[in-house]
């Protein structure tokens, strides 16, 4: 028999291993494109989380220190010892004629590994009644920053969400009186902000006056503030954006009433005051403004966690109709809710003012409400960088 001879290509293999090894080489650039990537990913929203925080912060200052704070600065650098970026931060103010409200636009601005610029900007309506309530972009921080950044003015020690002319006890206590005409008082944990006790004073003391020898009976309590304050542009049945930023009509009297959602609150479950005229027609007051505080006693956590609530607040007109009652729209108002998306999340969080609040666990401010005529519609603000936009809280 014959035998047939194999033969081996030894080229074959060569070929074979160097298509191996180039999609090896391709694979492994592409595993290399993507950490990359993702590394440069990673890095920049650890950057612009850190950038919203220094310009959360900043707002935050604003709010605690007053209308005398609020003023143009930088850019100017920001020192953070922990991190590697470095910031810059600029803000921008508008005030209205009267010097009542300030638009305020604070802007970080940093460059990243690749030098590519970044910037985000907050912005945020200060009003020079009181500005401890003022918070857009609020971030859930209790306390200021330790080291503030160059050219920056540190807070005191203190907690940000206590109102501006709460009075220091000097015991690691703020006591608050919401209405000078009144005896009710607040105390506040400095550090924290929460709402410690309910007690009484004499009528007439204002907050300024107020010492541990001043109150009366007091009783223990865990309250988170609700704080904001009631506009009123309600001289005309066309309302605009200016209108929303500059509303000067007098001041009606009204009550607000808070709906929860959640059960199990220890009594009382909320407290609401405002230092508005009591029993005065419509329009017979020179007061334009309705400076409001609601303290809420969240449901305890059943295991761990932080206390919360659920609900939603409204205002209860006091010698006033809202729209859409029986016998027409004639002499009748609507109320809007200055409310919008200022993170650019997309949502309606709790600090933005929503129809309803949604497991609330800290204390929040600027929950601003604007009165109008029935016949006029909600003002929409579509200036940047502030948005001062309004939606259709009632009826």
């Amino acid at each position: 028999m014959s035998r047939r001879r194999s033969r081996s290509c030894p080229g074959l293999a060569l070929i074979e291993l160097l298509v191996a090894v180039a999609l090896l080489g391709l694979g492994t650039a592409s595993l290399l494109r993507l950490h990359l990537d993702l590394r440069r990913s990673t890095d920049l929203s650890r950057q612009r989380s850190e950038a919203v925080r220094h310009a959360s912060s900043d707002l935050e200052q604003l709010r605690w220190r007053g209308a005398a704070a609020t003023v143009d600065t930088g850019p100017a650098p920001i020192e953070a010892a922990s991190s590697p970026t470095r910031y810059t931060l600029q803000r921008r103010v508008h005030s209205d004629a009267a010097g009542r409200l300030h638009s305020v636009a604070t802007t970080v601005r940093w460059e990243d590994r690749h030098a590519v610029d970044h910037a985000v900007t907050l912005g945020t309506a200060l009003t020079a009644i009181d500005p401890a309530l003022g918070a857009a972009t609020l971030l859930n921080r209790s306390t200021a920053p330790a080291s503030p950044g160059a050219g920056r003015t540190a807070a005191p020690e203190r907690s940000l969400r206590i109102p501006a002319t709460a009075r220091d006890l000097g015991d690691g206590r703020h006591a608050f009186k919401p209405r000078t005409d009144e005896a009710l008082v607040w105390l506040f944990d400095s550090r924290s902000g929460e709402v410690i006790g309910r007690c009484d004073s004499a009528t007439g003391v204002a907050n300024a006056a107020l010492d541990a020898s001043s109150l009366g009976p007091c009783k223990a309590l865990s309250g988170l503030l609700l704080g904001g304050h009631i506009r009123f542009a309600t001289d005309r049945d066309t309302v605009t954006s200016v209108d929303a930023e500059q509303p000067t009509s007098p001041a009606m009297s009204t009550a607000l009433r808070l709906t929860l959602s959640t059960t199990g609150h220890p009594d009382p479950a909320w407290e609401c005051v405002q230092d508005g005229p009591l029993g005065v027609p419509p329009g017979t007051t020179l007061k334009t403004s309705i400076a409001y505080h609601c303290v809420v006693q969240p449901v305890p956590p059943a295991s761990g966690g932080a206390a919360r609530w659920s609900g939603r607040l409204d205002l209860v007109p006091q010698g006033w109709l809202l729209a859409g009652m029986t016998g027409g729209n004639s002499g009748r108002f609507r109320i809007c809710r200055y409310s919008a998306d200022h993170d650019g999340n997309g949502r309606i969080d709790n600090p933005e003012h929503p129809a309803s609040y949604s497991v609330v666990s800290t204390g929040l401010g600027n929950q601003n409400f604007l009165v109008i005529r029935a016949a006029a519609r909600c003002p929409v603000d579509a200036t940047p960088p502030v948005d001062d936009s309004t939606v259709v809280h009632q009826p």
